[in-house]
Parts: structure tokens; C-alpha cells; sequence
């Protein structure tokens, strides 16, 4: 059974994320005991991620209300996943329990993700971090693992698109000193350092405005790939808090004219302020064809699945139960079993409409569904993200053809942005 969930889950990871950029792969050990530390942008899907980038089996902990779910608590076990007390939920001292577990694993070589800011979440920073992880490595180097530190940074192009890309940035490993898991001081400065390392990986600006804006003039700069862009976005996020130490009023002054730039472009309905293309003709019209093209598919796709997929998400923050960090995981999960039960539903009725022409003709009916069912689906899915995006673009090309004077100045204002940030921040 654990194998089954396993393969599940993971091909669930593969069909909706299946582009996993990993930069710095050379520096991932070739063998345990390692502790994987990560930014948690994502719930439970960080550290499926986490496992596939780094190919290892790598047990994680997770918060212990899942396991007073019955479905969680086999999902959790098939993962090794270990529970993890919080005081506002369970009796903390239960962690003891789980770090003497977490250390055996590590001892035995395994490999373990862990998440030290503690929760997922929608931040551009990393958060403050728990102490679990340094706590952990002192207890599994005590016990005489030669224990690793690997950050790991995760950067999703859009975490709530299907099939969305993501980089997974891997730093420079470490090796953990000895120290007591009592001794306040040593958990502390190995904390300290792990934050230190997550943040050579994990991109951080101050909002979402400045966060997309680091990308975008990476992009504008000639970064074209997501892991190009990932890391150019990096080295200018960490040269603007530089700057914010050294000269505030020049990092202000860049925000102010950041932030305008943002403003002008959601005067005139552009909703993502750093996408606006403007010197390549005909860009918009890229895709359109396909679009054409995948019509037809994705009607039928609607037409047989529209309503439970729409289901989904209602029921997925149900049974989160208020834990809205798993609304997505949730969502992954329960749209595969309610569609899969809604094309075997398509299936037996095509099957049932046969029959009169003999088993054969019902066998056949009802392959057919069961295949035309999940690709009309992924048809119709990929329909609605491209339409999405067309949308953006073809409100470019009105901007274009109507207030020409508007896109220009726009795209010269842009052009001014692009080089007053690579002024402040490389001098």
C-alpha cells in the first residue's frame, strides 16, 4: 500500500510540475546522512519536490494533526514522514520522541527534508526559524553521524498553475560540528547559520512588488531561462539589501520609482505589473493557433468533467479543516480520485449504451472513454491557462493598436527602470 501512495503522489508531483529546473545539482552529496533545509512556499508539496530534485528517499516532518486524519496519517507513513508537536495543537513534548526518531534515520544514513521556517506560507521572505533542524543535527552527530546541511531553495513560476515550471537551487553543503541538543548557544549559531545558507538560495525582496521586480529586470537584462533568471533575480536581491544598509536613501528612491512604474501599468489594466512586452511585434499572437486548435478537445473535456472539477476546490478547503497551507495539496489529490471516478462513471455509461452490439462493442466504448476522458481533460486544462495568458497579451496588443502614445512611453519608462536598478545595485 505505501508503495502504491508513493507512486501516486509522486506521479501527481511529475504530471503537475514537470519542469524541475535543478541549479547547483553537483553540489547534492551522493550519500547520507543528510538534512535537507528548505523555504516553504508550497505545503506538502515542498517536499515531494524536494525528494524528486534530489533524488533521494527523504523523510520530512510534518504537523501532527494529519495524523488525526485516517487518510493523512497512511499518506504520512508511506513517506516516513514524522510528526511534528506544536504548541498551540499537541503536548510539545512529544518532539522528543520525534528528533530521537529523526536522529536514528540520520544515523542509518538516511536523508531528511526539513522546513525551518516552520509553515508554509505566500511570504517574499524567508520567515524566522524554528530550531528543530539544528536540534536534530546535534542529536543524530551525538549519536555519531557525520551529519550534512544541504539548503535548498524553491521558486515556483506559479505555484497554482498545472504544469507549472520549478527551480530548485541547491547550495553548498556543510558538515554539522558537534554540539549538545540542550546547549541553547550552539543551537542557536547552527540556526543562524542555516538561515544564512537559505538565503543564498531562496530569492527574498520586501513584497511581491519588488519580488517580481528583481525577475523582470533579470529577464529585461537577457535571462530568458527560469534558472537563469532565478539567480540573476538573487544576486540583485542580495546587492538591494546591501544597498539598504549602506545607502537607504538611494534603496528608497529605487523603490519609489519601482513602485510607480507598478502603478502606471495597473492604471491601464495590466494585472501583473512586470509582464508588459513591448518591443517584440507579433508576440501576442503567439499560441493563438494552438488555442484554435485545442478548442474542439477542450469543449469535450469541459463537457464531460467541467462540474466535479469545479467541486474540487469547495471540497479541498473542507477538508482542510482551516489548514489552508494543504488547500492545494488537498486540491491535487482529490481532483485525481474525482476525476479519475467521473471518467470510469463516462466509461460504464458508454459501456451500458454498447451493449446491445455485443460485449466486444462495450469493451471498446468503454476504452474509449476512459481514454478520450483524461486527454479531453488535460485537453480543456491547458485550454483555460492558455486563454489566461492570451488574455494579458492580447490587452497588450489593444494597448498597441489604441493608445500607442501610452505603450511607448511605457516602454521607454521601463527602459529608464531597467537602468537606474542595474545602476543602484552594480554601480
Amino acid at each position: 500500500m505505501s508503495a502504491l501512495i508513493r507512486a501516486w503522489a509522486l506521479g501527481l508531483v511529475r504530471l503537475f510540475y514537470p519542469v524541475r529546473i535543478v541549479s547547483g545539482r553537483e553540489r547534492i552529496p551522493q550519500a547520507g546522512p543528510v538534512i535537507v533545509v528548505a523555504n516553504h512556499p508550497n505545503g506538502l508539496l515542498d517536499p515531494l519536490l524536494v525528494r524528486l530534485a534530489v533524488g533521494q528517499p527523504v523523510a520530512f516532518l510534518a504537523k501532527s494533526t494529519f495524523w488525526q486524519n485516517p487518510f493523512f496519517r497512511v499518506c504520512m507513513e508511506a513517506f516516513s514522514a514524522l510528526p511534528a508537536y506544536r504548541a498551540h495543537e499537541a503536548d510539545t513534548s512529544r518532539n522528543e520522541e520525534t528528533f530521537a526518531a529523526a536522529a536514528a534515520l540520520l544515523r542509518a544514513g538516511g536523508w531528511m527534508a526539513l522546513f525551518p521556517e516552520g509553515k508554509s506560507h505566500d511570504a517574499t521572505t524567508l520567515q524566522p526559524l524554528k530550531t528543530g533542524a539544528a536540534r536534530i543535527a546535534f542529536a543524530a552527530v551525538s549519536a555519531g553521524a557525520a551529519v550534512q546541511v544541504l539548503p535548498v531553495g524553491l521558486l515556483y513560476a506559479d505555484k497554482e498553475i498545472f504544469r507549472s515550471a520549478v527551480v530548485v537551487a541547491v547550495g553548498e553543503p556543510f558538515a554539522v560540528t558537534p554540539g549538545a541538543p540542550e546547549d541553547r548557544d550552539a543551537v542557536r549559531a547552527l540556526t543562524d547559520q542555516i538561515a544564512e545558507r537559505l538565503a543564498d538560495v531562496v530569492l527574498q525582496a520586501e513584497d511581491a512588488t519588488l519580488w517580481r521586480a528583481f525577475l523582470a529586470v533579470a529577464h529585461w537584462t537577457g535571462a530568458a531561462d527560469l534558472d537563469a533568471r532565478e539567480a540573476r533575480a538573487r544576486q540583485l536581491a542580495a546587492r538591494w539589501r546591501e544597498l539598504l544598509a549602506t545607502a537607504p536613501d538611494t534603496a528608497e528612491s529605487l523603490s519609489i520609482t519601482v513602485r510607480r512604474y507598478a502603478r502606471a501599468l495597473e492604471s491601464v489594466g495590466v494585472r501583473d505589473p512586470f509582464t508588459l512586452e513591448t518591443a517584440v511585434p507579433g508576440h501576442e499572437l503567439r499560441g493563438l493557433g494552438a488555442l484554435v486548435l485545442l478548442a474542439p478537445a477542450a469543449l469535450l473535456g469541459a463537457a464531460l468533467a467541467w462540474l466535479p472539477y469545479r467541486a474540487v476546490r469547495p471540497a479541498a478547503i473542507a477538508l482542510s479543516r482551516g489548514h489552508a497551507d494543504i488547500v492545494g495539496t488537498i486540491k491535487l489529490l482529490l481532483g485525481f480520485v474525482v476525476l479519475a471516478a467521473t471518467y470510469c462513471a463516462w466509461a460504464a455509461l458508454a459501456a451500458g449504451l454498447a451493449w446491445g452490439a455485443g460485449a466486444p462493442a462495450a469493451a471498446g466504448a468503454a476504452l474509449g472513454a476512459l481514454v478520450l476522458g483524461p486527454l479531453s481533460g488535460l485537453a480543456a486544462l491547458r485550454f483555460d491557462e492558455r486563454l489566461a495568458l492570451r488574455r494579458e497579451a492580447l490587452h497588450g496588443i489593444s494597448l498597441r493598436l489604441f493608445r500607442p502614445r501610452l505603450t511607448l512611453a511605457l516602454a521607454e519608462r521601463r527602459q529608464e527602470l531597467t537602468r537606474a536598478v542595474l545602476a543602484a545595485l552594480e554601480g
